[in-house]
């Protein structure tokens, strides 16, 4: 009976030494093996260190226990080639960059008072919409901010701006095209196009889309980001924003209005939001924090008309939420203290710059 050098954990060295002499055929195909008890005393080892390893070496075919006959090795298939060492190339971890303007230490105290004072309700799974805690921070703070009259019931928190344009296809999954700023965020066409959307490209001018080319485009939804269009960094101008409000109209299609950035570089009052202009209900609005706070934190809502929530929840309602809820009510928290609005204002003093 051979004799193996083990090693911790020692059911896993018995098992892959066993392996290896099997694949090298040292123990040549059916053979009989010991009993576990003979391998057990021999080794020196327990019972159960060696009923692990045989159980996981019939586990992946390479033994086979036969009734009061004994246990013995199985021919191996072609496939199964002699394992070669193996060792772990470590990564290197990314050097730590330095985030402007976040206040670290205060974003940590308020998740300490979160743990704190919401420790129960942390430990329950998140609504599909969220928390309505942040849901209900965001409709105050977008009141106020920005003059939008939002229910908190209106308010779908998610992780990110791509996982909210995920839900608006889940929604609108019989759309079959949507018309996009050209040139516009390179994710946006991408993400259209990877679920077989056809991607109508609207060539934006200083002022907005080009009138020309908007007013002939059929698309069932219009995704623009009226206030600070990447990478081209121009801004709608009012005219401009009322006709997209026109054009939605006119082919009862909707618009995606993607708030990205606008809070930094408008000075003095801030411009209405599409979301606001907008009486007929057409308007579908989203913001995230990523650029507001960190790009670590992951966290994005947006706002439906109120007679698109039954088509979300048939649609969508059934998805787990994917912001953690800690992440949730700290942020909660943050807005509700008015934390998020003074470092908002803090950034805009560093920023800002004059609309065109």
């Amino acid at each position: 009976m051979k004799s193996y050098i083990l090693t911790k954990p020692l059911s896993r060295s018995l098992y892959e030494q066993i392996r290896e002499d099997i694949i090298t055929k040292e123990i040549a195909p059916h053979t009989r093996l010991p009993s576990k008890r003979e391998l057990a005393s021999h080794l020196k080892v327990s019972l159960i260190t060696v009923e692990h390893a045989l159980d996981q070496l019939e586990a992946e075919g390479y033994i086979e226990a036969r009734t009061r006959s004994g246990t013995y090795v199985l021919p191996q298939p072609s496939y199964k080639k002699q394992s070669e060492p193996f060792e772990i190339k470590w990564l290197e971890e990314e050097p730590a960059a330095p985030v402007s303007d976040f206040p670290g230490s205060l974003w940590y105290r308020t998740l300490r008072h979160v743990i704190t004072t919401e420790s129960d309700r942390l430990l329950q799974k998140s609504p599909s919409k969220g928390c309505a805690r942040l849901r209900n921070a965001i409709a105050a703070y977008l009141f106020e901010s920005r003059g939008m009259k939002v229910q908190p019931s209106q308010v779908i928190v998610s992780s990110g701006a791509e996982s909210l344009y995920q839900i608006v296809l889940r929604m609108f999954d019989s759309v079959e095209s949507i018309a996009i700023e050209d040139p516009c965020y390179q994710q946006i066409p991408r993400i259209y196009a990877a679920h077989h959307i056809h991607v109508h490209p609207l060539p934006i001018l200083e002022d907005g889309i080009e009138s020309e080319a908007l007013n002939g485009c059929q698309a069932n939804i219009l995704h623009v980001t009226p206030f600070l269009s990447v990478p081209s960094g121009f801004t709608a101008s009012a005219s401009k924003r009322h006709e997209y409000l026109e054009w939605a109209y006119r082919n009862k299609a909707y618009i995606l209005e993607d708030d990205y950035n606008s809070e930094f570089f408008q000075s003095g009052p801030p411009l209405p939001t599409l979301y606001s202009l907008d009486h007929n209900h057409q308007v579908i609005y989203m913001n995230t924090f990523s650029k507001s706070l960190s790009p670590s934190l992951r966290a994005g809502y947006m706002v439906l008309p109120e007679h698109l929530l039954d088509l979300y929840e048939e649609k969508a309602g059934m998805f787990s939420n994917t912001v953690p809820l800690l992440e949730q009510y700290t942020l909660a928290e943050f807005i509700s203290n008015g934390s998020f609005e003074r470092l908002l204002s803090r950034k805009r003093r560093n920023q800002s710059r004059p609309l065109k």
